[in-house]
This record gives structure tokens, sequence and C-alpha cells, in this order.
């Protein structure tokens, strides 16, 4: 059974869950451990596996041709992580998951999965309302970093995720606002003279 109270916490609240539901859904779960810089799902490999982030942080992101990273977004505590694309078509995935933190990650596999999904209607709901805010999220940011300047990208970060400057390296905050370590230090420094 998993002993992660945020995880039970969150499958308790699912709307219409009996507690026979809660027990299969909770059993169905493993606990897995990651090191810093260990990967959860590598590109080119297919994802067999879904995690809940208990605890840690991991990077998400692609090697860009040139060999930079392209960070597309952190996963923190109470994220769900894994190559979404890759593990529901049982393809080589695109996208690199790799702990910043040592991880505790609540994981399921693809077989399970699908048993929850088509067996029970309180984890399919909770699936598909985790994936519709995780894509409305995913546009709007996209949208945004369309539109910003480098320092406007770095102090909406600040507001709205202040955990990623407090808990993930400099290089790793440069590649996920898409500039160079040098460029960050800049805005960094130029943001706290002006305070």
């Amino acid at each position: 059974m998993i002993e992660s109270a945020n995880f039970q916490r969150l499958i308790k609240s699912l709307p219409g869950i009996t507690k026979e539901e809660e027990s299969v859904i909770l059993e169905s779960f493993n606990v897995r451990q990651l090191e810093p810089k260990e990967y959860f799902c590598r590109e080119g490999e297919i994802c067999k596996q879904l995690g809940y982030v208990d605890k840690g942080c991991l990077s998400y992101f692609q090697v860009l041709a040139d060999g930079r990273k392209s960070i597309i977004h952190f996963a923190f505590e109470d994220w769900w992580t894994g190559d979404l694309e890759s593990f529901l078509t049982r393809e080589p995935g695109h996208y690199n998951w790799q702990a910043i933190e040592p991880v505790e990650l609540i994981c399921i596999s693809r077989s399970k999965f699908d048993i929850l999904r088509n067996e029970y209607t309180a984890f399919n709901g909770l699936f598909y309302r985790k994936t519709q805010t995780a894509y409305i999220k995913a546009m709007a940011k996209a949208a945004k970093d369309k539109s910003e300047t480098a320092e406007e990208k770095y102090l909406r970060m600040l507001e709205e995720q202040p955990q990623i400057i407090q808990r993930v390296p400099h290089y790793d905050v440069a590649a996920y606002l898409g500039i160079a370590p040098e460029s960050l230090s800049r805005i960094r420094n130029k943001l706290s003279k002006e305070k």
C-alpha cells in the first residue's frame, strides 16, 4: 500500500470513489526512487510508467540538434510525470524526464493504468482533469513565451513558480527560459540593482 499522505489524499478526494475503489487504485501503484541526474524517461525509449511526484523535482527536456538542452518545464511535488505520448502510443518518446533532486515517484504501469481507466470512473476522471489542466497551462505558457522578452519570462517565472529559482541549478533555469546562462546572470544583476 502506498504510504504517501499526499497521494492518498488525492485518491480519496476523487468524486464518487468508494473504499473498495480507493484500495484497488492505491494497490495499483508502486514507489520508485531516483537520484539526481537519473532518468525516469529517455528520448528514444518507450515510456512504460507514469509517475506522481511525491518528493523532489524533475526536468522535462529535449536535446536540440546543436547539443543544447531545451527545458520545457519542471515537475515538483503533486505533479505527474512521464512522456504521455510515448506511454499511450507505445512508441519511442521524443523527450527526457530527469531528476534534479532526489525524487520519490508513485508510479503506475501501462497495463494497470488501462485497467483503472476502463473500470474505475473516478480514476478516469482524475486522469482527464489532470491532462486537461496540463494542456491548458502548456498552451498559455507557449503563447506567453512567444511574445515576452527573456526578462519578462524570468519575472513571470518568479511570480508563478518561485520554487524554480530556489531549487533548480542556474544553467537549467537558463535552458528553461531559452537563454544563455550569461544572459540570465545579466538579467538577475540588472533586477537586483533596480531594487
